[in-house]
C-alpha cells in the first residue's frame, strides 16, 4: 500500500515486481481496499480523477512515451467547449495500442517533441503539449470551427505568448500570423 501512497496507481507489471501477483490485487479490489481504475491499473483513493491535469496519470503510465493532447489539452486548458470522450494521446509512430479509452495521434519530428511540459505528481510524470502547442495542434486536428474558438480563447488570455505561437505554427508549417493579426484587429 505505501507504493500507492507514492505514486497515485499500480499496474499489474508493477505489482508482480513488488511481489504482488493480479490474483492479490483482484482480492484487494473485492474486499474495497483498491479500486480498479481501468484493465490492469488500481488506485487506493479516487479523488485524483477529478483534478483537470491528475487524470492523465493513468494515460502516461501505461504509455511512457505518450503526450497528452488534442481534445484533451484543449479541455485542460480550458479552450474548447468539446466533449472529451477519449483521452487525446501523442505517441510516436511505431507504437501501436489497442484501446477504446484512447484517441492516438502520430506526429513525428518536432511535431512531436514540440513544446513538452512535464507536471509531476509524486513519482509520477504527466506530460502535456504546452498552450501554444494546442492551439496551434487545434488547426491540424480539428474542425476549423474548434480551432478558431481555441485561438480565440487564446487571445483572451491573459498568460499567452503571441510570439511563441507564432514561432510555433511556423515551426509547424501551420501559420497563424495573418489570422493571429485580424483577429487582435477585430478586439
Amino acid at each position: 500500500m505505501k507504493f500507492l501512497d507514492d505514486h497515485t496507481i499500480v499496474t499489474v507489471g508493477e505489482g508482480r515486481k513488488l511481489g504482488i501477483n493480479p490474483m492479490m490485487l483482484s482480492r484487494l479490489t473485492a474486499n474495497g481496499m483498491i479500486y480498479r481504475v481501468e484493465h490492469g491499473v488500481y488506485t487506493r483513493q479516487m479523488d485524483w480523477l477529478t483534478d483537470h491535469l491528475k487524470k492523465y496519470i493513468v494515460a502516461c503510465t501505461l504509455y511512457p512515451s505518450a503526450v497528452i493532447c488534442g481534445v484533451s489539452a484543449l479541455t485542460y486548458y480550458d479552450l474548447t467547449d468539446e466533449e472529451e470522450r477519449q483521452v487525446w494521446i501523442a505517441l510516436p509512430a511505431p507504437k501501436i495500442i489497442h484501446n477504446p479509452h484512447y484517441r492516438v495521434i502520430r506526429p513525428s519530428g518536432s511535431a512531436y517533441t514540440l513544446g513538452v511540459e512535464r507536471h509531476v505528481f509524486g513519482k509520477r510524470t504527466v506530460r502535456i503539449y504546452d498552450l501554444e502547442k494546442t492551439v496551434v495542434d487545434s488547426f491540424k486536428y480539428h474542425t476549423e470551427e474548434v480551432a478558431l474558438k481555441a485561438l480565440k480563447r487564446y487571445l483572451k488570455m491573459k498568460n499567452r505568448n503571441i510570439e511563441k505561437l507564432c514561432d510555433y505554427a511556423r515551426r509547424l508549417k501551420k501559420p497563424l500570423d495573418e489570422m493571429v493579426a485580424v483577429l487582435q484587429a477585430d478586439e
